[in-house]
């Protein structure tokens, strides 16, 4: 593997240019260089090219689309936002590290299903392969897009051409915004890939499933795994990192990564777990 990969563009050293300022226009949230641009330069592991599953971008600012959920993550995504105890805890469960809080889980979950070690290789693999994929392809889309944050979004509401949202100069997210691109979200991408992986293995029906989150120190249930998916698009508007649009487009570009990674990269050599 490590000689398969030798060549693969993750070592390659990409240079960041921020495009003039302007409505719509992505500018770092936290330092002077954002994370994650050589990401569109990686070659995937499974699909053709990163742009493969490349969604259609944010809608149009001056749009009803946008002023609606504008709206949304204004209102509930502030750090004195109106959310309940509860949507709080959830936004800060899901800032754990992704990759890591899915990797640690994926193996209680062979752990509670007992696989065998050649199972539970196999789940890894198949759920990384997906997982990694849905990030180079959501990254490609982030710095193909270059979509703003909604804490500029929000702040410089007055610019963005739409009659139908309002500028709040001192509105700040909850917790500390991504520092890369808004849109689509990646943690819409790398769960919804997740959760098709598992979907494909264990199938989409009732599956009593936990996650926890070093975040917080909880541990919580879901009853289908796609109910993660829902769960995360919620917490990461209710955080302030993210519009419902975004969300929504990359939990679509996860599901169709973890569907062709299934189909064309891991044959159906074992029955459904």
């Amino acid at each position: 593997m490590l000689a398969l990969r030798q060549d693969d563009g993750l070592d390659r050293v990409v240079s960041y240019v921020q495009p003039p300022a302007g409505p719509g226009v992505y500018e770092p949230t936290s330092g002077p260089t954002p994370v994650g641009v050589r990401l569109p330069h990686v070659t995937p592991l499974a699909l053709n090219s990163a742009a493969q599953f490349r969604p259609p971008g944010p809608p149009l600012l001056p749009g009803r689309e946008y002023a609606r959920d504008i709206d949304e993550v204004q209102r509930s995504g502030r750090i004195d936002g109106p959310r309940t105890p509860e949507q709080t805890a959830i936004a800060r469960f899901w800032t754990d590290h992704d990759v890591a809080q899915w990797n640690r889980n994926l193996l209680r979950l062979a752990d509670a299903r007992r696989l065998s070690a050649i199972d539970t290789a196999r789940l890894l693999a198949m759920a990384h392969v997906a997982g990694g994929d849905a990030m180079i392809g959501c990254f490609d889309a982030k710095y193909h897009y270059l979509a703003w944050r909604p804490v500029h979004a929000i702040q410089r509401a007055d610019t963005d051409g739409n009659p139908n949202t309002a500028p709040d100069r001192a509105w700040q997210p909850l917790t500390t915004t991504p520092n890369h691109p808004e849109y689509p979200s990646a943690h819409a991408c790398h769960s919804a890939a997740m959760v098709t992986t598992l979907e494909h293995l264990f199938g989409a029906g009732r599956t009593p499933f936990t996650i926890d989150s070093l975040v917080t120190g909880e541990t919580r249930q879901y009853r289908r795994f796609r109910d993660v998916i829902t769960e995360v698009n919620n917490a990461r508007i209710w955080a302030g990192f993210h519009f419902r649009y975004s969300q929504d487009d990359g939990a679509r570009l996860g599901r169709q990564v973890g569907r062709f990674v299934a189909r064309h990269l891991f044959q159906p050599t074992w029955p459904t777990l």
